[in-house]
């Protein structure tokens, strides 16, 4: 059974909602650590023989070209991650469709293939189930997720989940009720030549708590996308997300390794991100409030050595290799 294993390609100062730290107009002033931790990960998969999907922000396109001319030399699907790495519930439609059609087009240009597949930052595909029409019976056929017995890593990120959900709440209290409502954006997506997306996260803090496990099709005004969730563990608070992020990092190995065989047993991939910065030991310090410092940087030292064991353990595959084992179709 093969996998699912996705990198968003951007740089460690590319973090949600800390303009108020590092505005984006001092981007081009701070040190890049992008292609040295790219260089890790494509040896680590080369190692391995393992083709990934590689989402790539349009602004480290054109600012560090090469990042993307190594990846696609060494034979991974680049996909889009936006360009300016901007929430989708924080833009209008004309604004996100500007930056979804200008990451396109400059990297179909530089690497001479279509771009079909789209991640947005931070999972923010958002919208209440019942704005979404399809969604109910979506949603009748998702199977439980299976919560692991209880441990004291569990316990712990019930706590740590708790305290992050005051301050990522789905909808935020801050932002008024529906202002993450950004579902409108799987028919631009649609529209403009996306086969599919992998922004909807089953998680009740930063998506749609209710969403499906695994890979599925949901319907627009323009066609169908195939949409690919990340890898989550039930919890008492709901879904962790182990598959990326500070899960990936914080969970024993076993933990991790046990959600993806029980997937794989029901002949479900798991889909696995990660992110540069996560293989940087040393990357530089920025004065972030506690929580965004533990979810971005915290135990980020044992990334490298638990991705080679991941490779070792189990069969990956790119989305588009995967959706092609799916439908036959050549994308």
């Amino acid at each position: 059974m093969k996998n699912i294993l996705t990198v968003d390609v951007e740089d460690w100062y590319h973090i949600c909602d800390i303009e108020h730290i590092l505005p984006p107009s001092q981007w081009d002033q701070c040190e890049s650590r992008i292609l040295v931790n790219i260089e890790k990960i494509l040896s680590l998969l080369g190692r391995f023989r393992v083709k990934a999907t590689f989402f790539v922000l349009g602004y480290v396109a054109q600012k560090t070209p090469e990042v993307l001319n190594m990846i696609h030399g060494e034979g991974h699907e680049i996909a889009s991650h936006g360009y300016g790495h901007v929430q989708v519930y924080k833009q209008n439609p004309e604004a996100f469709l500007q930056d979804l059609l200008r990451s396109k087009a400059l990297m179909e240009r530089m690497i001479g293939q279509t771009v079909i597949g789209y991640r947005a930052p931070e999972w923010s595909i958002c919208g209440a189930p019942q704005l979404t029409p399809q969604f109910p019976q979506i949603l009748q056929q998702a199977e439980p997720v299976e919560a692991e017995p209880s441990s004291i890593e569990l316990r712990r990120a019930t706590r740590l989940m708790r305290l992050y959900s005051r301050i990522k709440t789905w909808p935020s209290a801050k932002e008024g009720k529906g202002k993450r409502d950004s579902y409108w954006a799987l028919d631009l997506l649609a529209q403009n030549g996306f086969l599919y997306d992998s922004s909807i996260a089953p998680l009740r803090f930063i998506g749609i708590p209710d969403a499906p496990t695994t890979p599925y099709t949901l319907s627009t005004s323009h066609g169908e996308i195939r949409e690919f969730p990340p890898l989550v563990m039930g919890s008492p608070l709901g879904n962790i997300p182990i598959g990326g992020g500070w899960g990936l990092r914080i969970f024993p190995y076993r933990t991790i390794r046990g959600a993806i065989e029980r997937k794989n047993r029901k002949g479900q991939p798991a889909l696995i991100f990660c992110h540069p910065t996560d293989f940087d030991p040393s990357p530089p310090e920025m004065n972030l409030p506690w929580i965004k410092r533990f979810v971005c940087r915290g135990k980020i030292k044992t990334m490298e050595e638990r991705l080679a064991r991941l490779l070792s353990d189990f069969e990956f595959a790119s989305i588009s290799e995967f959706m092609f084992k799916e439908s036959g179709r050549d994308f």
